[in-house]
């Protein structure tokens, strides 16, 4: 009897990066008769027989023969949770890069750019200090959670900033609620962007003049030119940066240092806060992500928000034959690509799940939805 190729969908879903809590979509198995049928999941995808014929007819000969094909699934990497952490402190009334437009009113320009964008790949949540026009802070304003755009731009367009700038305790708290309420299996990140120096700090002692490790003598007083009376206006460097050192080191969470119009003083600062949180940039001018106009911090939240979109899908578990495998996206194939460049591999010697690579891994965090199939060559008689 003539042997005769079938190729079977073993694992199939629609995904947008990660476009729900981590949930593979169309799961889709072999038939008695050696036909398709597919089930979908509470997300309504659909993928009809012709798309699986498409690729059954456009795949090469490799094939196992007498195999006995068996029903897998795959499912995106949890989305990651991430808290915005805007500094609203009174300086963000002056005006920014854009004429007629303040730094806050950037702020909320760019944020609007990026959530549009990512808002269904990402968990994005809200967290605005101070509260108040002295240096009281509270928890978030949204938390975190998917399509979460138009609640955060409603606190954003609600806020009128004023007060100083307790960088320390908003991080604290927003790293409070990830660790608190957060999915265990998602990496969890702050966002900070301030456009100054961190103060607010009630225990440091101004009486003899502000002192700081990472500024200039005078920007030791965020004041400045202005005089300190009480230490709530002195720089709170060393604070700041225990606070993020622990949140990355202790609780997992990372943070993105954005440093706005106006904190040009504290560049050193800045920077040592993006090492201490784990995320530096590299190769740049500044290890913080410097935007001093809108397009600036638009450029920098997108490529926040790209590089939290994971490129492992996991599986249920590891294929019996692993080298017939094939990876489509869309319809066209992704090669298997052992270097880890461009492709696709198995990220684990446990086969547990794939990562894609290269072009491949920048379109699924490009924020639109996608095809991803991965099928194995049975020939059978």
């Amino acid at each position: 009897m003539a042997m005769v190729k079938k190729l079977f969908p073993l694992f199939l879903f629609m995904i947008l990066a990660s476009c729900s809590d981590g949930v593979g979509g169309l799961i889709f198995s072999s038939s008695s008769d050696g036909g398709i049928t597919n089930n979908t999941n509470s997300n309504n995808n659909t993928l009809n027989n012709n798309n699986a014929n498409d690729i059954l007819n456009n795949s090469n000969n490799d094939g196992m023969v007498g195999c006995d094909p068996k029903n897998f699934s795959l499912k995106a990497s949890p989305p990651a949770e991430v808290y915005l952490v805007i500094d609203s402190s009174g300086s963000m009334l002056e005006d920014g890069a854009t004429p007629g437009l303040s730094r806050w009113e950037e702020v909320i320009s760019a944020v609007d750019t990026a959530l549009t964008q990512f808002e269904g790949s990402v968990k994005f949540g809200l967290l605005i200090y101070p509260v108040n026009d002295q240096c009281e802070t509270a928890g978030p304003v949204v938390s975190f959670g998917l399509n979460n755009r138009d609640e955060i731009l409603y606190h954003l367009i609600n806020t009128v900033p004023q007060g100083g700038t307790p960088t320390a305790a908003a991080i604290k708290n927003a790293a409070s609620s990830l660790d608190d309420f957060g999915d265990p299996a998602s990496p969890k990140f702050i966002i900070l962007a301030t456009d100054g120096g961190p103060n607010c700090n009630y225990f440091v002692d101004a009486s003899s003049g502000c002192s700081c490790t990472y500024a200039s003598p005078e920007y030791c007083c965020t004041n400045y030119p202005a005089s300190c009376i009480f230490g709530y206006s002195c720089l709170d460097d060393t604070n700041s940066l225990s606070v993020i050192t622990s949140m990355s080191n202790d609780k997992g969470i990372d943070t993105f240092v954005i440093g706005l119009s106006g904190t040009s003083e504290y560049v050193n600062l800045l920077n040592e806060m993006a090492v201490a949180g784990g995320q530096a940039q590299q190769g740049a001018p500044t290890q913080y992500y410097s935007a001093e106009n809108e397009s600036e911090l638009s450029t920098a939240l997108q490529t926040i928000a790209v590089s939290v979109i994971s490129c492992v899908i996991e599986l249920d578990e590891p294929p019996q034959f692993p080298n017939y495998v094939h990876v489509y996206m869309d319809g066209g194939e992704v090669p298997r690509d052992g270097t880890k460049t461009d492709g696709w591999d198995f990220n684990s010697a446990e086969m547990t799940s794939i990562e894609l690579y290269g072009q491949a891994c920048d379109s699924l965090r490009d924020g639109v939805q996608h095809n991803l199939t991965a099928t194995f060559a049975c020939i059978v008689d």
